[in-house]
């Protein structure tokens, strides 16, 4: 049977580039399914009707930190993390300008207008800054969306991919314009998202994500979970706080907590830790469910 891999598209953005070196890596032959939302990405890997079926999902951007929406959905549908990409995001400037103009001209690039997604838009503001000051910026739905504008235009300058502008034949510019933050250029990952488990070739580097939802509430309560988490010496890597996640009304207003670790699931230092987080934090809650919910142990592929 066929399987689906769905992901946040349209085409030739950065999560279809993703999608199909993760959809490589699984020894699978994918259908790839560009949605318009995290929503619908999700919802097909869960009603596709092959248990197989699956979402590639942004989770995390070097410049913007972690996205909860993706988050939230996978502790929402109970699914599980199969496998972690990252993508270097490298945006090119390309398109047709209305004069001949060098890098850092100011002055002929003053009239240009710049189509891009806005975050694209956001992450190249030195390189706009710099050599466009006064060139008109109109956002688009995607970075592809701004290269099919210049498709049927042929007027403007876009930032996308670089291959969105090659595979049209329309020149690039200029290329890797995007900010450097913290000497970095930038990265997303993205999560592989499915219902049933599957083989991924063996990485360097492994990661544990786990949903924190304490059922109490107290003085120092985060403190104490990092310190249990220090005392069986994990590698805490990411952290992000929230309102839980629960339909049950309470006196106080919990917080859940999102932990990335550069641990395996099965180790026996994560397996004390998790089994003394639910003893401190509430083994079973109105749910029925403990404190920590694994969220999938997950191999990280550059």
């Amino acid at each position: 049977m066929s399987r689906s891999l769905y992901y946040l598209g349209p085409e030739e953005t950065f999560s279809e580039q993703a999608a199909r070196l993760l959809g490589r890596r699984s020894g699978e032959a994918f259908a790839l399914q560009p949605v318009k939302t995290l929503q619908q990405a999700i919802r097909g890997a869960i009603a596709g009707e092959s248990q197989g079926d699956c979402a590639v999902l942004p989770y995390y951007n070097l410049y913007e930190g972690l996205i909860q929406e993706t988050l939230d959905l996978i502790t929402e549908h109970q699914l599980a993390i199969l496998a972690a990409q990252r993508v270097a995001i490298r945006f090119a400037l390309g398109g047709y300008p209305q004069g001949q103009h060098s890098e850092g001209s100011g002055k002929n690039g003053d009239s240009e207008t710049i189509f891009s997604h806005p975050k694209a838009l956001a992450q190249c503001s030195d390189y706009l800054g710099k050599h466009f000051p006064q060139a008109e910026q109109r956002e688009t739905g995607s970075t592809a969306a701004a290269v099919e504008q210049l498709t049927a235009s042929r007027n403007g300058l876009a930032i996308a991919r670089a291959e969105a502008f090659e595979k049209r034949g329309i020149s690039i510019l200029a290329e890797d314009i995007g900010n450097r933050q913290y000497g970095r250029a930038n990265y997303t990952e993205f999560l592989m998202i499915g219902r049933a488990s599957r083989t991924f070739p063996e990485a360097e580097r492994y990661r544990t994500m786990v949903a924190i939802i304490p059922n109490v509430d107290r003085v120092g309560l985060l403190g104490e979970i990092l310190g249990q988490i220090a005392f069986f010496g994990i590698n805490l890597l990411k952290i992000h706080s929230r309102p839980a996640l629960s339909e049950h009304e309470t006196k106080h207003d919990p917080q859940m907590f999102y932990l990335e670790m550069a641990s395996r699931a099965d180790s026996r230092e994560f397996r004390l830790c998790r089994e003394s987080l639910d003893l401190r934090l509430g083994r079973t809650g109105p749910d029925g469910e403990g404190s920590v919910r694994l969220l999938g142990e997950y191999p990280l592929f550059d």
